[in-house]
């Protein structure tokens, strides 16, 4: 219910807080970052605005911390597939279109951290047809796969290349948008 979703919401702030003030206390190796990480990624799909909005700051926050600290890679090394399934599935249909443009900031570290693990898992995770949605082809899949990597450096085109990838997957077209 509503009342959960704000309870995810206070949750990610005071943790993204932790995060920024003092990483210490979140990094360390018996803290449990995958769990929370876990939690993340069970949020992004959420229907409340603000939520899906600070889970997916705290992302870009913890993500952007990879190459800096053990407990974080493993964490995201060992969940990356099914972040970047979770991810997808929420631009493509899950989450709300007014969130779009949030869980696209995620993709950023993302891109920096590990460009080349992100264009396998994509590549292999929108081979799948009907993923994330029926109304999109795979040509538009492979040229969103490409651009999201191409873009990462250039997150104004980065987040117009999300959102056009998430209005075709909602059945939109796109050339009408525009």
């Amino acid at each position: 219910g509503i009342n959960a979703e704000y309870g995810v919401q206070a949750f990610f702030s005071l943790h993204l807080t932790t995060l920024r003030c003092s990483p210490e206390i979140v990094y360390r190796p018996e803290s449990n970052c995958r769990a929370v990480l876990r939690a993340a990624m069970a949020a992004i799909t959420m229907q409340e605005y603000h939520t899906v909005k600070e889970v997916s700051r705290w992302m870009v926050q913890f993500i952007s911390h990879y190459t800096l600290n053990e407990v974080v890679a493993d964490a995201i090394s060992s969940q990356f597939k099914l972040l970047v399934i979770e991810l997808v599935r929420g631009i493509g249909t899950a989450a709300p279109s007014s969130t779009v443009e949030f869980l696209g900031d995620v993709f950023v570290p993302l891109c920096r951290s590990c460009p080349d693990l992100l264009r396998e898992t994509l590549n292999s995770i929108l081979s799948e047809a009907d993923f994330p949605s029926k109304h999109i082809s795979r040509e538009e899949k492979d040229r969103f796969a490409v651009s999201v990597i191409r873009y990462s450096h250039q997150k104004r085109k980065l987040k117009t290349l999300i959102k056009e990838f998430s209005l075709v997957c909602r059945g939109y077209n796109v050339q009408a948008v525009r």
